[in-house]
């Protein structure tokens, strides 16, 4: 009896260690510095109008009242796949232009259109580049932001090569 339960203990003594050996194995090491770099991808399939702006809201819940202050955040648009803007853009189109930027709150950022004339609202972007506008938003925290000093912001490819952002 005695033999058996010191034979029992050992093998599973002997399990255990072998258990807790598999769990230390890693895999290979990731892109250095872009684990909370995070991007997302809307459509404004419609545009909401208070004068003197079109706007349009969108949920980005990385954005944080701990972080609202310091993160970069970056926003593009496009019309064409795979053409990425930055805002805030100017339309040079005469004898009126348009102008784009954004506000950004806790957990939104906002997108405004804004046409340069008192004459008229002038069009939506959907109506004026006639197609529905993607908008990417990318949040990059301080300390990467920080890290990356010569990073050209404006330019998404850069962006995203640099963070290996997916589409």
């Amino acid at each position: 009896m005695k033999n058996t339960l010191r034979i029992s203990t050992i093998l599973l003594f002997g399990i255990t260690l072998l258990l807790i050996d598999g769990c230390k194995k890693e895999g290979p090491q990731g892109p250095a510095g872009n684990a909370n770099v995070v991007s997302h991808t809307f459509s404004a399939s419609s545009w909401l109008w208070s004068s003197p702006n079109y706007y349009v809201d969108f949920t980005v819940p990385e954005l944080t009242s701990s972080n609202i202050n310091e993160a970069a955040v970056m926003v593009y648009f496009s019309t064409v796949a795979g053409n990425w803007i930055a805002v805030p853009y100017t339309q040079y189109n005469s004898p009126y232009d348009y102008f784009m930027n954004f506000l950004t709150a806790v957990n939104t950022v906002e997108v405004r259109w804004f046409y340069d004339s008192s004459l008229s609202s002038g069009n939506d972007p959907n109506v004026y580049y006639g197609t529905t506008v993607q908008f990417k938003i990318v949040i990059i925290p301080p300390g990467i932001r920080k890290a990356n000093p010569d990073l050209d912001l404006t330019n998404y490819q850069a962006v995203k090569l640099q963070f290996g952002l997916l589409d």
